[in-house]
């Protein structure tokens, strides 16, 4: 695999997607990108999103309305509790899961087996507001 250099771009998607906290679409991030001064296309956000997501340095989800969200996230294995309101999202790690994973994938001949979790709900947060 070719090392992507960084530049000025992915930087400044790296730097917002920061500032966000939660999972954000690719067009948010860019339009705060652009309110900050900085001109980048949305060919570039996307290009940078994918290269941080290959990279491990973000992670990627389908929502629940169909579009891709992303944000930063850690770099051990981890899964996600997401906010259906306000985005507000938490990690959590299965070991037990992760355990039966393997056990399973090996006892029918797989390999380099992964999978996502993501788990959708009302935070505690819009709960009581709601």
């Amino acid at each position: 695999m070719t090392l992507k250099r960084a530049t000025w771009q992915k930087t400044a998607v790296k730097e917002q997607l920061d500032l966000f906290g939660g999972f954000v679409s690719a067009q948010e991030l860019h339009q705060e990108i652009l309110n900050n001064g900085k001109k980048l296309g949305l060919t570039t956000v996307y290009r940078a999103l994918t290269e941080l997501v290959l990279g491990g340095e973000a992670d990627a989800l389908n929502a629940e309305d169909g579009e891709t969200k992303y944000r930063n996230c850690t770099p051990k294995h981890h899964h996600h509790l997401i906010c259906r309101k306000c985005g507000h999202t938490e990690e959590f790690e299965l070991p037990d899961f992760e355990l039966a994973t393997e056990r399973i994938a090996g006892s029918h001949g797989f390999k380099d087996v992964s999978h996502s979790i993501e788990l959708f709900g009302i935070c505690g947060n819009c709960g009581v507001a709601g």
